[in-house]
This record gives C-alpha cells, structure tokens and sequence, in this order.
C-alpha cells in the first residue's frame, strides 16, 4: 500500500469514527427525546382521564369510555386504566382484545416509588400515582409510538446514508490531499533516481518551502556533497597515492636490472644493495603515511580519544626522528608547568605522534644544519606546540596550497618526499579540533604552530 493510500484510509478511519460518534451521539439523543416526549403524551392523558373521572361527578365510566374513543387525540392502541385506593381497577380503556395484563405487583410498586415505565416489544407504558381529596389513585397509561418510532428510523437511514456516503467522499478527497502534499516527496524521488555515480554535482530543487520535506531535501544536498567530496578525495589519492609509489618501485626494479646485467664487483652489488635498501624504506615510509591518511580520513566519532600528554609525545617523535637520521638534531623547550593538566590533550596519541614527527623530519630536511627547535606550553584553555627551522622558507603563493595532498612547495630543491606529510597533519589536527598555523620568510626558515584544546576543557 503506498504511502498516498495510506494517508488517505488513515483519514477517513479517524473521519468515520469521529462522525460515526457523532452521529450516534445525536440518534440516541434523538430517541431519548422521542421517549421522553411520548411518555409526556401518556402522562397527559392519564391525568385528564383521572380528572374526568374522578373530579367531575357529571361524567362516570362509560360516559368517559365513549369521550375518549371519540377523542382525536388518542394515542395508537391506547390503553388506560385507572385503581382506586385499595388496589381495585375502576376504570379500563381500550379494546379487551390483546388487553395489557397489570399485576398487583406492579400497582405496589408505583405506590412506593410513584412511578414506573417498561417498555415491551414496541409498547410503552407509564404508571403514576394521581393524587386527589378523595385518595391517591393509581393510573397505567400504555401505547404505540408508531409516528414517533417510524421517524427515528427514517432519521437513522439518513444517518446511515449520510455516513457511507461522507466516507467515500472523505476517502477521494483524502486522496487528493494526499497526492498534493506528497507530490513534493514525489518529485525528491524522481530527482534521486537520476542522480549516479558519474554525476553526483547533481542537486535536487527544494523549492522556496521550509517545511519537513524541503529540510529532507537540504539533507540529501548535504549528503551529495558530502559524497562527491569523498568520492573526489578517493579518486586523487588513489591516483596520487599510485603515482607516488610507482617512482620507488621503478626505481627498485631498475636498479635490479642493471646490477643483473653483468657480473660486478662485491663493492658494487653493496652499493646497489643499499640504494634498493634506501628505496624501499622510502616506500615503507610512503606506505606507512597512507595507511595513517586512510586512517585519519575515516576516522569517526567512535575513535577511542584519551588524555595525551603532548611532552611524552614530543620526546617520543624526538626519539624517532633522531633514530631515521643520526644527523638530525632536534632542541626540545617545554615550559614549566604546574600541573601535567596544562600540557595535557585529549587525543589518539599514535595519531598525534605522527604530527609531530612530520613536522620535525620537515624541519631537520630543510634546515642547512638539520636542526629544528621545538616548544610546547599551556596558554589558557589551549596548548601550544611550535616547530621552527631555520630552512628555505615557504613562498607566499604556496602557503595556501601546502596541506593539499601530494602538494609540495616549488622551492624543496629536490629533497626527497612525496607530499604527503603536511596534509596528514592537517587532517589530524582538524580531527582534533585544533588549528594549524604557518608563520614563513624566504630564506629565514619556517614556523609551524600547532594548537590543541587542554583535556579538562572538553567534556
């Protein structure tokens, strides 16, 4: 069942039942009232025939049998029938035929209760209590309410009629309401369906509505561009990831080449032997940073985020930077702290690792004496860390561009690297929820400042 068909039965299950409540709120106040008007109607003429008899001396038994069987207000198959004060029937009109039958019980009861109304089959009867100087009196008045009953029945079918009706109506247009205040969602599927992989700049029109379904449509924008964002990224990597490693590769299998060419000398195959080495560290080192970009790139909330101290990680790159190069010399300056809170984030320490050990190999590779100065301190609701060197610099038109994958400055005078590293920096300071600053002078060396918020200001 669609969602149209559904809207419009829902529609009409809560129309049918708020009219059918309705309706039979106002059939059984109309029968109330029918009932309560006829035994009005017996009522009357119970007493007119007590005061008849019983008030004027003119007028005994059978002068009142023939006024009331000439009486043009006499209800259908009427009966009334009048009991002294012991119980005794003084008077009984209507035909003897089919004649009600009226047990003493019934007299009793009237006398303690004053009055009494049955119904049986489609009769009606009202017993009272007329009280007179003489004595109280006890009067059953019984008829047919054929007018009255016949009506109700005629009101009940236009009721009935009025009801089947009204549903249809309300079910056709339910479903024409329905179709116009899902067309909008109709046409959100239509557009999603032209929408691939190819040709995911596509957006769908929402319209100048603000309701649920234009904010539906603000989402799937949101998600489009999210996806051709990922769906970009994961194209140029892989094509920049494939390129980057096919120069080491090449370069392995060439040396390879050569050196089985001919018979050389042990000297030389140990020289070959260490450049293949050195190549293949290199793409070590490539593929290491890929799988830290993959990682970095996919990393969600679900990523375990624990306190950090950033001067553990500091001395822990130190170590490792030191370790790949003998030649690089890395000066550590951590300001004095009062508590380890103050240089404390809250972070994935591999992660943060990998910051600052990029940071520091950049620093050593383009200082002309391989050195690079580090300096971390707490500043109020943040920690500060800054790398400096005293290298090539940065040129102002490649500050903008050198986070940007596989990205390297025009000034690297060859040094080796394959642009990655920058990038995965940003990346993983940004899942932090810190910033990344450049600070750079051609030919005076380059500064980059990392800030992080302090652990006990994130809850």
């Amino acid at each position: 069942m669609t969602i149209r068909t559904r809207l419009a039965v829902q529609f009409v299950v809560l129309a049918s039942l708020t009219l059918g409540v309705a309706f039979a709120v106002v059939y059984l106040r109309a029968a109330e009232f029918r009932q309560e008007e006829f035994l009005g109607r017996l009522h009357d003429r119970g007493v007119n025939a007590a005061k008849l008899l019983i008030q004027v001396e003119q007028v005994d038994d059978k002068l009142l049998r023939i006024m009331e069987g000439k009486s043009p207000v006499r209800l259908p198959e009427e009966e009334i029938t009048i009991f002294d004060q012991d119980n005794v029937e003084m008077l009984h009109l209507g035909g003897n035929t089919g004649r009600m039958v009226i047990e003493p019980a019934l007299v009793d009861s009237v006398r303690a209760n004053g009055r009494v109304i049955r119904v049986i089959a489609d009769r009606e009867m009202l017993a009272f209590e007329f009280d007179d100087e003489a004595g109280r009196y006890v009067v059953v008045t019984s008829g047919r309410d054929i007018y009255g009953r016949r009506k109700l029945r005629n009101q009940a079918r236009v009721m009935v009629a009025t009801f089947l009706t009204g549903l249809l109506l309300m079910f056709l247009v339910g479903r024409v309401y329905a179709r116009r205040a899902l067309s909008p969602l109709q046409r959100l599927v239509v557009d999603l369906h032209g929408i691939g992989a190819s040709d995911l700049g596509q957006r769908i029109m929402m319209g100048e509505g603000s309701d649920e379904i234009a904010q539906l449509a603000s989402s799937f924008n949101d998600l489009l561009e999210r996806l051709q964002t990922a769906f970009s990224v994961q194209k140029n990597f892989i094509s920049n990831a494939s390129h980057e490693m096919r120069t080491p590769l090449t370069a392995i299998s060439g040396q390879l080449e050569v050196l089985l060419l001919k018979e050389r000398s042990g000297e030389e195959y140990r020289a070959a032997l260490r450049s293949v080495v050195e190549d293949m560290q290199a793409l070590n080192r490539l593929s290491d940073r890929l799988l830290l970009m993959a990682q970095a790139e996919t990393a969600s909330a679900a990523m375990t985020f624990v306190p950090v101290r950033m001067d553990e990680v500091v001395w822990a790159a130190r170590s490792e930077v030191l370790r790949a190069d003998p030649d690089n010399r890395v000066d550590v300056v951590i300001d004095e702290v009062e508590e380890a809170d103050d240089i404390t984030v809250k972070g994935n320490e591999a992660l943060l690792r990998s910051v600052v050990v990029n940071l520091l190999e950049n620093a050593c590779k383009y200082s002309s004496d391989k050195r690079a100065l580090v300096s971390l301190k707490g500043s109020g609701t943040m920690v500060r860390l800054a790398i400096e060197d005293q290298g090539v610099g940065i040129a102002p038109e490649d500050r903008e561009r050198i986070f940007e994958n596989f990205y390297r400055a025009r000034n690297t005078g060859g040094a080796k690297g394959h642009g990655i590293g920058l990038s995965l920096v940003k990346r993983i300071v940004d899942l932090h929820g810190g910033e990344i600053n450049v600070q750079s002078t051609l030919g005076s060396g380059t500064v980059f400042i990392v800030r992080l918020h302090k652990a006990e200001t994130i809850r």
